[in-house]
């Protein structure tokens, strides 16, 4: 099964997403901080990460710095998602060049989006 790191610390929010993407058969595991989220992509080694940019403890930018460094992580796809950053383009292109990011949705997006990027960097569950 695959397995989707969730790191995001509103737990509205990350229910929702993991709620959803479980629903279609993913299997979800969640962080609240990029801390957590960092520890926890050491022990799961998940397939895909969801990243939330603004994260208590550590950003997303640095989750995902760091887990980019790693062996596993090189290959891993991941996705940031934000409400602050709210310029599609300008946020894509910074995390996609400058970070090795696979994509960026902007907060709020619509669940079809984010099932079909999913779907795009991991297949269908």
């Amino acid at each position: 099964m695959t397995k989707i790191l969730v790191v995001e610390d509103d737990p509205v929010n990350a229910m929702v997403v993991g709620d959803f993407l479980a629903a279609h058969g993913y299997e979800i595991s969640h962080a609240k901080t990029g801390a957590e989220g960092i520890s926890k992509f050491g022990a799961e080694k998940p397939d895909l990460m969801i990243v939330d940019v603004m994260l208590p403890r550590k950003s997303g930018f640095e989750v995902c710095f760091e887990v980019k460094r790693t062996e596993h992580g090189r290959t891993m796809p991941l996705v940031f998602m934000s409400a602050v950053y709210r310029e599609a383009a300008q946020g894509s292109r910074y995390a996609t060049e400058g970070l090795h990011a696979d994509s960026f949705l902007v907060k709020p997006f619509d669940l079809s989006t984010l099932l079909g990027t999913v779907c795009r960097l991991v297949g269908e569950a």
